[in-house]
């Protein structure tokens, strides 16, 4: 078995020089050149905890709802939401040529947002799930060798929309209940490093004719997010940007010659992980 220890420093130093997590999709793919003219599909679920959402405040800005949660009434600043959710997506990956990879992704999930107002902290959730849909690129800048991992450059916009009819803690009646939609675009790109090892030689497992292999990947994430909140029942608006980086870590463990699982985390100020299948046709 190869030894691990110039990859392991490279995850670790990437991990000890990130900064603030600002929920980044999960990349799920490792810096592995594809052959030419490969299909890929990848099915994963993924998850937020503590997504942090920053909010730009004017004063007289919007989002005043009628049950309490006025969290930009007459406030200036910064303002941080805390969001929560749940996702499953779909991955199309596309290699035509040589170097370059093409991807789609499309995912229905739920998500909520805790306000600050100028009384206590409210919830906003929705009774009926959001949807996500993105594209991107992928570059293979060096290919994975026997002895140097491959490195690949990843960029790729998602946009991301929910509605919220509810909110907790506050009143349950018909002409309180709340009318808002959250709208958020991520601009993300992700420098990513990884390794193909064999843990087992194959001809000592007669079943896997290539062997056990282990192909762990990690690098930065270089975010932008752009987040509008919307009242539909008033028309008011509030928003704002952030621009983080943050490490991610992950796993791929190859099953067949076209099929395999993956996991993948952050865990900077929040954490978000996904995990899933990869089939390649």
């Amino acid at each position: 078995m190869r030894r691990l220890n110039g990859w392991g420093a490279f995850l670790f130093l990437g991990a000890l020089f990130a900064t603030q997590f600002a929920g980044a999709q999960v990349v799920e793919t490792t810096a592995r050149q594809l052959p030419k003219g490969s299909l890929k599909l990848l099915t994963y679920y993924q998850g937020t905890q503590d997504q942090t959402l920053n909010f730009t405040l004017a004063g007289t800005g919007g989002c005043t709802t009628t049950n309490g949660l006025g969290f930009s009434c007459n406030r200036t600043g910064d303002t941080e939401l805390e969001g929560n959710g749940g996702m499953g997506v779909l991955k199309l990956v596309y290699q035509p040529w040589e170097s370059f990879q093409y991807y789609a992704t499309f995912g229905v999930g739920e998500y909520s947002v805790s306000v600050p107002s100028t009384t206590a902290r409210g919830t906003l959730s929705g009774s009926n799930p959001g949807i996500s849909y993105g594209a991107g690129l992928k570059a293979v800048i060096w290919p994975d060798t026997e002895v140097t991992p491959g490195i690949a450059i990843d960029a790729s916009l998602t946009q991301s929309r929910y509605t919220f009819n509810r909110n907790y803690p506050g009143t349950q009646t018909l002409a309180d209940r709340i009318n808002q939609s959250l709208e958020l675009w991520q601009y993300q790109v992700a420098f990513s490093a990884s390794k193909l090892f064999t843990i087992v030689e194959g001809e000592k497992i007669e079943r896997f004719k290539s062997g056990i292999k282990l192909e762990p990947y990690g690098g930065l994430k270089f975010t932008r997010i752009q987040a509008k909140l919307k009242d539909k029942q008033d028309g008011s608006t509030a928003g704002g940007k952030q621009d983080t980086i943050s490490p991610f870590l992950g796993l791929r463990i190859p099953v067949y010659q076209n099929e395999g699982f993956f996991a993948e985390a952050s865990f900077v100020n929040g954490y978000q992980y996904g995990a899933g299948l990869e089939i390649r046709f």
